[in-house]
Parts: C-alpha cells; sequence; structure tokens
C-alpha cells in the first residue's frame, strides 16, 4: 500500500489536468457548435467541421476517460465514501451524458447544419458550467448530506 500511497499525488497531478482539459472542452464545445448553423461556403464549414471534431475526439474524450479512470484511482486510494461524493458521482454521469450529447449533436449537425438556431446551440454551455460548478462546490465544500431521502408522508 505504501507504493500506491507514493504515486498519490501524480494520480492528483493527472486528475486535475484531464479534468481541467475535460471541462474546457465541454465548455468550447456548445461554442464551435453554434457557429454550424452561420458558418457559409464548403471550405469554411470543412474547417469548422474538423476543428469541432478535433475537440471532441483528440482533446474532450481523452481528458474525459483519464479524468474517470484516475479518479477512480483517487476513490479507492483515499477510501472516500461520503454522501457528497456520490452526489458529485452523480454529477460527474450527467457530464459524460453531455459529453455524449456533443458527440451526438455533431453527427447531427454534419447532416442538417441549421437544425437549431446558433443561440439554442450557443445555451447548451450553461449545462457543463452549472454541472462543473455544482462538482466544484462539492469537492470544496464537501457538505453533510443525508445518507437517505427522508420520507414523505
Amino acid at each position: 500500500m505504501d507504493l500506491l500511497a507514493a504515486w498519490m499525488p501524480w494520480i492528483k497531478f493527472v486528475h486535475l489536468a484531464a479534468l481541467l482539459s475535460w471541462c474546457a472542452s465541454l465548455l468550447a464545445l456548445p461554442s464551435l457548435l453554434a457557429l454550424c448553423p452561420v458558418t457559409e461556403g464548403k471550405v469554411s464549414r470543412r474547417r469548422l467541421r474538423a476543428a469541432t471534431r478535433f475537440v471532441y475526439i483528440a482533446l474532450a474524450s481523452p481528458a474525459a476517460v483519464l479524468a474517470v479512470v484516475s479518479g477512480t484511482a483517487l476513490i479507492h486510494l483515499m477510501n472516500v465514501y461520503a454522501p457528497w461524493f456520490f452526489a458529485k458521482l452523480t454529477l460527474v454521469a450527467a457530464m459524460a451524458l453531455f459529453h455524449a450529447g456533443c458527440g451526438k449533436l455533431i453527427l447531427v449537425l454534419r447532416e442538417q447544419p441549421r437544425i437549431w438556431p446558433p443561440g439554442l446551440l450557443l445555451a447548451t454551455a450553461a449545462i457543463p458550467l452549472a454541472l462543473i460548478l455544482g462538482v466544484l462546490w462539492l469537492v470544496l465544500a464537501q457538505p453533510a448530506l443525508p445518507l437517505s431521502l427522508p420520507r414523505l408522508r
């Protein structure tokens, strides 16, 4: 166990770096997707599509995998099983769903670039922002959440 404890600072570093990259990508993707309906010209659309796919495939997806794998390792190393932590994992799962949704949007907007207005696509940036702020609050505050929901009469 001492060997794993010696690696913990490095695992934390990888986790934070991957998390920052993943969060930045999740915030950038709605902006790139919002450009799809307003981009004119075949070359410009191709460049935008390439940039969007690059952010999704080369930056966001590997960062998400690294964040989840290193975070899972930290769970076991630090033995964190508090109720606030399960709330955090729920928000991280929602971030993963948003990530998958962006991937679907990339495919849909390739075929039908003007299916949704740019403002609506840009407004989706509020989703990862709220999730990221929620995760940050839970990690920093570590609130005393109840173990179970109260029964309704």
